[in-house]
């Protein structure tokens, strides 16, 4: 709503547009990770299948970050 009142625009992009460039961003990250300058972030519950009913209830109430992984 803010938009409209302020007059402001918003343009994004649609990263299909970009595929051609994907392995060169593949190749970037990679070695940010690496490097440690990216870090990937896992929020992981152990327990099985069991754990499943639990785990979905916390990711829709925020109770995660990153990566939502459910160990069997």
């Amino acid at each position: 709503m803010q938009l409209l009142v302020t007059r402001s625009s918003m343009t994004g992009f649609v990263v299909f547009d970009y595929a051609a460039r994907y392995p060169e961003a593949v190749a970037e990250l990679a070695g940010w990770l690496r490097s440690g300058a990216l870090r990937s972030m896992e929020h992981v519950v152990t327990g099985g299948i069991e754990k499943f009913p639990e785990a979905l209830l916390e990711l829709f109430a925020g109770k995660n970050f990153g990566k939502y992984v459910l160990a069997l």
